[in-house]
């Protein structure tokens, strides 16, 4: 067990490595990490086979408005579990995404897009509280300067989502 999550540390530390830029020793970013984050809640999703075959693109959506696009630009061609991620700008159509990075500039449209994702099998992000608490599948926070998640079982059944328990034993609360 410790030397899995020790194993999990150093590839979230490689990661992030990779996210930042060479040769700089300065403290990560926290849209950096964020979006470390959000690379490895993809390594830990399933999506159902026909939604994502194999080698398929993992489409990685978020307005270009949100503070996080940036750094999420950046995990453009990483591979996931042998799909490549594709980040979109994206304000519509939400269902193509594979994950769905939102944040308080989506808070007014979050009923709408709840409707329009209904039976889709996305992974959606908050890092906003209103948005976390309404049913996106993940939370994220900051707490004391370390960031934090939580996970909404409900919602990832609903998009048919399978989360795995490394994931859950990792997360701040699992409702």
């Amino acid at each position: 067990m410790r030397s899995e999550r020790a194993r999990r540390l150093g590839a979230l530390a490689a990661l992030l490595g990779a996210l930042c830029a060479p040769g700089a020793a300065q403290p990560v970013q926290e849209n950096d990490m964020k979006a470390a984050y959000v690379f490895n809640f993809a390594v830990f999703t399933e999506w159902p086979q026909e939604v994502l075959a194999g080698g398929a693109p993992i489409s990685l959506c978020a307005s270009a408005a949100n503070p996080l696009f940036h750094a999420l630009s950046q995990l453009n061609d990483k591979v996931v579990n042998g799909h490549r991620i594709a980040v979109r700008n994206t304000v519509t159509p939400v269902r193509g995404c594979h994950v769905l990075v939102l944040d308080k500039n989506d808070r007014e449209r979050w009923a709408q897009l709840k409707r329009e994702l209904a039976g889709a099998h996305v992974l959606t992000v908050s890092d906003d509280l209103s948005i976390s608490a309404d049913g996106a599948v993940i939370g994220l926070s900051v707490d004391e300067r370390r960031i934090a998640f939580v996970v909404d079982m409900a919602a990832a059944r609903s998009a048919r989502l399978n989360l795995s328990s490394k994931l859950l034993r990792l997360a701040r609360s699992v409702q």
